[in-house]
């Protein structure tokens, strides 16, 4: 299911806010420096593709396949930063930066390269 890159943030927005306990759209709109309204029109987006559960003025959680998205979504941003500070020595703000816009548009095969080698590179 292809979400575009601004979805793509609030779904990980999401996973890494439940992390720490419930999610409110206030709490999303805060991370994400985005107005409240801006917020519910992603959430009813997100509703709609099945991707969270969320009752009027409620807390948002993720179903089972919106969960599984937001992982995937996440564990991409952070292997792609990691892979740019700790490998090619990229700022962390840059590393930061570039893994956001990176994660959206990376093919499975090269996300899948710079895994193996990161996995396999030694200092």
């Amino acid at each position: 299911m292809l979400l575009g890159e601004s979805l793509e943030d609030y779904l990980e927005c999401i996973v890494i806010l439940a992390e720490k306990g419930k999610v409110r759209s206030i709490d999303v709109a805060r991370m994400m420096e985005v107005s409240k309204p801006s917020v519910n029109k992603a959430m009813n987006n997100l509703k709609e593709k099945g991707l969270i559960t969320q009752e009027t003025y409620g807390d948002i959680r993720l179903t089972k396949s919106g969960e599984d998205m937001a992982k995937m979504i996440h564990n991409r941003h952070t292997t792609i930063r990691s892979f740019l500070l700790e490998v090619l020595g990229v700022s962390a703000d840059n590393a930061e930066k570039d893994a956001c816009r990176i994660e959206h548009i990376i093919s499975q095969e090269t996300f899948d390269k710079i895994v193996e080698f990161k996995n396999n590179y030694k200092k």
